[in-house]
């Protein structure tokens, strides 16, 4: 099992991904056999490819994403990552209140994601 050090890691990547736009660096925190829900509701995304699918889906949308932590809760060898997540589409940017649940395998890889947002709760981002 991994220490819950070796999962904040894993969290402090899964962020800097997404802050630097670093699609390899995004897979690279999966394990091959991995299961993506963003956001809980829709399709899941099976294994590095089907996460590829939603990263680069996700990325065609917005001009940027960066995630802003709020708490993270790690127990065994699940966590929480309360967040706001930040996109900027067409120059305007919004926030969006979520909690990302993962689970992780021996290795800290995340092996299932579930994103709980919702786009109607959004709000404009200060300027």
């Amino acid at each position: 099992m991994p220490t819950p050090e070796q999962i904040r890691a894993t969290l402090d990547a899964y962020v800097a991904a997404y802050a630097t736009n670093d699609r390899a660096a995004f897979l690279a925190l999966f394990a091959p056999d991995a299961e993506w829900t963003d956001p809980v509701g829709t399709p899941t995304h099976h294994g590095v490819a089907g996460v590829a699918e939603f990263w680069d889906t996700t990325r065609s949308m917005a001009d940027s994403i960066v995630l802003h932590p709020v708490h993270v809760h790690v127990c065994g060898d699940e966590a929480a990552l309360v967040m706001e997540i930040r996109p900027v589409i067409g120059g305007s940017g919004m926030i969006l209140d979520a909690v990302d649940v993962f689970t992780f395998d021996d290795e800290a890889r995340i092996r299932t994601g579930k994103a709980f947002w919702q786009l109607e709760n959004a709000r404009p981002a200060p300027s």
